[in-house]
């Protein structure tokens, strides 16, 4: 056997050793220290971001001092200059609530390595299990964690929302950054992400409703309602996307005419439950968000 044959056998055979479980859990690991540098890290960047046949510039800055967090968007021009009206509600806060899923909704594995912005990045590849959601494709730099190229795919293999930094400077980390959770938003800061959720699996005060069944890998994970709003928020995950329902009082028909909802690739059905008009709304296919119409009862 030749030296050639011998590194070839030896790489090989470190393939073999690489096996599912093996990457999958180093998948997890990946999105799970993305999860955490989009909050902890100080960074200022040039992002694109694409939704549908829309394109968009964004000058991002992003700062922690002593644990708060402060946050500056700004759409740019086609000249790079910033845009009338410039200051907006996109953020990567909603990868802050990426948690890695159960293997019933989602199978992990990595798609290879890029350069995106000047940083190499491993792609990881979050690949559904059913017709209920969309594939996502993450590009994380793994010297930081930070996230610096993401595409969500619908069935038809096409991209309904991408994004991607362009340039990109990080600064140092904070000695006292470890837990996203342990961070506090200051109120300048534009999310677009929904407000802080809850421990999967904490009891909720849903008003009275119930989920008789959800598609896999779904679960609740919060229940909000404004005092006086006539208007219940129910949040649900499957670890990697969420999806909200509105139920709006009877007594409160023109609720959610002024509703700011999260841009995106977001799908909206609208249904009736117990003479509540109901408002779904989520980066998953419609089929999903009508399956958990059809799951949402009043409690007797």
């Amino acid at each position: 056997m030749n030296v050639k044959q011998s590194v070839s056998l030896t790489l090989l055979a470190g393939m073999l050793a690489a096996s599912p479980v093996v990457l999958a859990s180093d998948a997890m690991s990946l999105l799970a220290q993305m999860r955490t540098a989009v909050h902890s890290l100080s960074y200022k960047g040039t992002l694109v971001y694409a939704q549908g046949n829309e394109l968009s510039t964004y000058e991002i800055s992003h700062l922690v001092e002593d644990g708060t967090e402060k946050e500056s968007v700004i759409r740019l021009s086609q000249g790079g200059e910033a845009a009338p009206d410039a200051v907006e509600s996109f953020s990567l806060a909603k990868f802050q609530a990426v948690i890695p899923p159960a293997g019933d909704a989602y199978s992990l594995d990595f798609g290879g390595d890029e350069t995106v912005a000047n940083r190499s990045c491993r792609i990881v590849v979050a690949r559904p299990r059913d017709r209920m959601r969309y594939l996502q494709r993450y590009c994380i730099d793994p010297a930081s964690g930070m996230l610096l190229k993401y595409s969500l795919v619908d069935r038809s293999h096409q991209p309904v929302e991408q994004l991607m930094f362009t340039a990109l400077d990080i600064a140092q980390p904070a000695p006292a950054a470890a837990d996203a959770s342990a961070f506090r938003v200051s109120p300048n800061v534009t999310s677009a992400a929904p407000q802080a959720m809850a421990q999967a699996g904490q009891a909720q005060d849903s008003g009275g409703w119930l989920f008789t069944a959800l598609p896999a890998g779904f679960h609740q994970v919060q229940s909000l309602m404004e005092p006086g709003s006539g208007v219940r928020q129910i949040i649900l995950s499957d670890g990697m996307t969420s999806v909200s329902i509105f139920i709006v009082d009877p007594g409160k028909p023109g609720a959610l005419e002024n509703m700011e909802l999260s841009a995106g690739a977001m799908n909206i059905f609208t249904a009736e439950s117990a003479g509540h008009k109901v408002v779904l709304v989520g980066e998953v296919p419609v089929a999903t968000l009508k399956s958990i119409s059809e799951g949402l009862q009043r409690a007797r």
